[in-house]
C-alpha cells in the first residue's frame, strides 16, 4: 500500500496517526527553513543570530533523523528543536527574549514606495512594542502560531502544553493585543 505524502495529511487527526511521513530530509529542509528562520528573527535580537540558530536547529534536525518519529508532524518535531534551541540560546546569552528594534524586521523590499514603506514599518513597530506587553507564554504561543504557521496541536506538542492550555493562551493573547491597539487609538485621539 503506497504512503501518502504529509501534504496530504490535512485528514481527521484519527486518519494521521497510521500515516508516515514519507518525505526525506532535503525536501522537508527546503519546506520548513523560512518557516523556522521567520519564527526566530521573531524572536532574537540579531537577524544573524537568528539565522546561525536556524541553521542550528537543522544541523540538530539533521544529526538526530533517524530517530525523528515518521508518524508525529515533522512540523512539531523541528519546531520543538527550534524552541528548545532558543531557549538554550538565551540561558547562554542570558538576553532578554526579544529586542523590540529587531523583532518582524523584514527584508526591505525595493519596488515599495518610500511612503508605503515607512508606513508598513510604523505597523510593525506598533506589533512589536504590544506583544512586549504579552506574558512569555502568550508571546511563544502567538509567534508559532502566526510566525511559524502551526497548528494549535503542533504549538502545543512543541511547548508541552495541553491544547486547551494552548487554545486559551492564543484567545488571551489576541485579546490583550485587541485591548493593546484599542488603547492605543484611543490615546492618538486626543
Amino acid at each position: 500500500m503506497p504512503l501518502e505524502k504529509a501534504g496530504e495529511l490535512t485528514s481527521s487527526p484519527p486518519e494521521q496517526a497510521n500515516q508516515l511521513e514519507e518525505r526525506d530530509f532535503t525536501e522537508l529542509y527546503d519546506e520548513y527553513f523560512d518557516r523556522v528562520n521567520r519564527y526566530l528573527r521573531c524572536r532574537v535580537a540579531n537577524p544573524w543570530d537568528a539565522d546561525d540558530l536556524t541553521t542550528s536547529v537543522f544541523l540538530k534536525a539533521l544529526e538526530k533523523f533517524d530517530q525523528y518519529s515518521r508518524t508525529s508532524p515533522f512540523a512539531s518535531w523541528i519546531f520543538r528543536i527550534a524552541h528548545n534551541t532558543f531557549i538554550d540560546y538565551l540561558r547562554k546569552n542570558k538576553e532578554t527574549p526579544v529586542d523590540s528594534s529587531e523583532l518582524l524586521a523584514g527584508e526591505a523590499d525595493e519596488t515599495w514606495q518610500p511612503e508605503r514603506q515607512a508606513l508598513n514599518n510604523e505597523a510593525i513597530q506598533l506589533l512589536r512594542e504590544r506583544l512586549e506587553q504579552l506574558s512569555p507564554d502568550q508571546r511563544d504561543v502567538l509567534t508559532l502560531r502566526y510566525f511559524a504557521d502551526l497548528k494549535i496541536s503542533q504549538v502545543a506538542e512543541v511547548l508541552g502544553k495541553s491544547e486547551s492550555s494552548v487554545k486559551m493562551l492564543s484567545y488571551r493573547g489576541l485579546k490583550q493585543l485587541e485591548k493593546l491597539y484599542e488603547e492605543g487609538d484611543r490615546r492618538e485621539q486626543r
